[in-house]
């Protein structure tokens, strides 16, 4: 009985030091513009915002700003703005 307990004990150790040294399977790099779960796209039209960064051109022709997380480029003199950089990342505080 001692003899079949050994055995049994030998053939468990060796069966799990089996399973230890597999390697494990490499998990995807998490990336935000690669949502993995449900997600919902919806639009936005706003003619203000509050706590936004900005930035005015060297030749003082146009602005760069931050809204909602996407960047934009404005004249300075006013206009329709035009978007630098937007997606799912936060884009904020532009520069020159």
């Amino acid at each position: 009985m001692n003899k079949t307990f050994t055995t049994a004990f030998c053939i468990l150790l060796f069966s799990q030091s089996g399973f230890s040294q597999q390697t494990p399977k490499e998990t995807p790099k998490w990336n935000i513009e690669k949502p993995t779960g449900p997600s919902k796209t919806i639009s936005i039209n706003t003619n203000e915002g509050t706590w936004m960064n900005l930035d005015v051109s060297p030749d003082g022709k146009e602005i760069v700003f931050d809204l909602l997380g996407d960047i934009y480029k404005i004249p300075i003199n006013g206009g329709k703005a035009t978007i630098l950089a937007s997606g799912l990342a936060w884009e904020v505080q532009p520069r020159f």
